[in-house]
């Protein structure tokens, strides 16, 4: 008796690992689109590179 209740307590414990993993998978490509929608695609001053911010080339302040 004790095996087939571990044996059950494994498939739940597997099955319910497999739900948890496709649910930060649904909720992380939800996200990634959302933030892809609400950011422009013009260059910015975050993304400038350490020698344009040394020596004030790039994008105007």
């Amino acid at each position: 008796m004790p095996t087939i209740l571990d044996l059950l307590y494994r498939e739940y414990c597997r099955a319910r690992l497999a739900e948890m993993r496709k649910q930060l998978l649904i909720s992380a490509e939800r996200s990634e689109a959302l933030e892809a929608h609400n950011h422009p695609a013009a260059q910015g001053e975050d993304e400038r590179t350490d020698a344009q911010r040394k020596i004030g080339c790039g994008v105007p302040n």
